[in-house]
Order: C-alpha cells, then structure tokens, then sequence
C-alpha cells in the first residue's frame, strides 16, 4: 500500500498564503453563483453544546466545480477571554474527491473570519445602496474588524464608521488600529444606537444576548442590516423589515428550530442570496428598502477558501508534510 501523508497548515502558514481581500470576495460571490444553482453538497451543520454559552460544530461541504470537499470543526466559546484563548477555534481538514484521502488539515480561524466578512461584502455588492456612505458596527472584535475591511472593498462611497463595544479597550483598539489600515473616518460611540441611526449599513457582531437590544425604530429607511449572530435584533423588525435573505434557507430553519436565537417566528424568506447573485430573485429594488440578510454561515466557503490555500500553501513550500499512513491496518 501507499504511504498517505497529508500538509499541516498553522495559522501562520494560512496567513503567508497571502490570499487577498479582494480575492477572498471573489471566491465567495463564486461559492453563491453555484449555491444558487443548486450545484453543491452542504447538509445542516450537527453540533454539541458542551456548555450553554457554547458550542463545537462540524461543517461538511462539496463544491464539485472546484473538485474541493472538507470538513470543518469549529468551537466558539465566548467566555475564553477570560483564559486568554480566541473565543473561536478549530481546524479545517480539506479531502481529495477522487480517493477521499485528506490532502491539508489546516487552522480554520482565518478562514472563519474572512469568509464570514466575504458572505456580508457580497451581500453588501447585491443588496446595499451604492450611494452608502456610512456604516455602524455595533461589536469591535474579530468580525467588526473583519467584515469593515471586506466592506469597504464593496462600497465605493464609503466615508464614514460609527463603532461601538461594551469593552473600551477593544472599541479605543478598533478606533486606532482601522483608522490606520483604512483612512476612513472612525468615531466610536457610547451606545449601540448611535452606531445604527442613520448608517447605510449596519453590522451586529456581538456574542449571545438574552434579550433584544436594537431596536426597529433606529433603522433607517434604505438601510441593510448584517447580523452575524441571530442574537441581539427584536423580533418585530424582522418582520417588519421589506425583505428578509439569508445565505440556506432550510439550514437557517433547522438551526432556528433546534437552538433558536431569533425570540421569536422567523420571517418569510424573500430569497436566499445565491438566488439574488444569480439573477433568479431581485437584490435592492428600492433606495428605502430596508432588507436585513442573515447569513448561518457556510461549510462550502470554508472549503472553496481551503481549496484555494492548498495549492499556494504546497507552490510555496509551506507547511508540514505529516505521514497518516504507511501500510495496511494488521490482520487479526
């Protein structure tokens, strides 16, 4: 029999890949064209909750246009600042499709974080006004961070941030730091309102919340409205929003009905953005619609980003050839 190695990618080897922002949009926007036509392999994502602030999920994906299958297996565990540990962690295990040997098993909070801003850029490109100019941000972390950067590469008008964090050490960090990276104008704010009245574009990046926070009354008329987490948004404004999207319809359900996160009845769907990427539903129609898009998240973006990672991290001799391998499992 062969010997079967596979490459181990550290977070650091991902980073050296130095996959663009630009590009990391543009591999996402693909991932949707094919979600949208239906040409993919991405069942509901099974978790565990070893603790009720947290979860551990695996996330299986196929893309067959790129040949790409993996698997995610990621944990967010919010209360690890306390331990100084990322709140997410875990790994991506990327497969050959021919044989089904792993090929790479690879740090998979990068791609976490830049695939999920990707998910908002695209859905900014589609659904946002072209003419947006300021965006709130109501959660200064990994994701506020993130997904200002991916944005911006989406709006060509932008001028202006409004940001908020419960921690004024995160929110004096995200004020200093993205003004350096972006050149745009930063003004951190000491409510989460002031980060929503009158932005464009709103992102709520926050960890669970109980209760609702924001409130339908701060969204403006145009406005689109990102929740990365289901928490934190009253119920009623989801109803009241003109359009719903969201990145899997029956995935979205699922998670709905067996964690919650919404407090209440999920709103009709009025398209899944792969639809809208395609052409096969309408995105913004109006420059007073306010849509609110909720993207779950995706295994197949993970795997189009490993699939990517591979190749570069293999070109560039990055990495660490491990053997799983070299002979037959003993007969008994």
């Amino acid at each position: 029999m062969k010997k079967i190695d596979f490459l181990f990618l550290s977070q650091e080897d991902v980073l050296a890949v130095g996959l663009s922002t630009p590009e990391i949009i543009d591999t996402i926007e693909a991932v949707f064209r094919e979600h949208g036509s239906k040409r993919f392999e991405n069942p509901p994502k099974p978790g565990i909750h070893p603790r009720g602030d947290a979860f551990i999920h695996a996330m299986p994906g196929h893309l067959p246009v790129l040949k790409a299958a993996g698997l995610k297996w990621v944990s967010s565990y919010p209360s690890n600042q306390k331990l100084a540990l990322p709140a997410v962690m875990g790994v991506m295990i990327l497969n050959d499709v021919d044989t089904g040997r792993p090929l790479a098993l690879m740090d998979c909070r990068w791609i976490t974080a830049a695939r999920t801003a990707a998910v908002s850029a695209v859905a900014a490109k589609y659904l946002a006004n072209r003419t947006s100019t300021v965006i709130g941000i109501v959660g200064a972390g990994t994701q506020g961070r993130y997904n200002l950067m991916a944005l911006r590469e989406v709006l060509p008008n932008l001028q202006r941030v409004r940001v908020f964090d419960t921690n004024q050490q995160v929110l004096d960090g995200f004020v200093r730091t993205m003004e350096a990276e972006t050149s745009l104008a930063i003004e951190a704010v000491n409510a989460p309102e002031w980060a929503i009245l009158d932005s464009d574009v709103i992102v709520t990046a926050t960890g669970k919340l109980e209760q609702p926070v924001y409130q339908e009354k701060w969204v403006k008329p145009g406005a689109l409205v990102l929740p990365v987490h289901h928490r934190g948004w009253e119920n009623a404004f989801l109803h009241k929003a003109d359009k719903f999207v969201c990145d899997d319809w029956p995935q979205l359900q699922n998670a709905h009905k067996e964690v919650g996160g919404f407090y209440g009845p999920l709103p009709p769907l009025s398209a899944e953005l792969g639809e809208i990427v395609n052409g096969l539903k309408p995105g913004r129609q109006h420059e007073s619609e306010r849509i609110v898009d909720f993207n779950y998240g995706l295994a197949i973006e993970d795997v189009a980003l490993a699939a990517s990672i591979y190749p570069r991290a293999v070109q560039k001799g990055l990495g660490i050839s491990l053997t799983l391998s070299e002979s037959e499992i003993p007969f008994l």
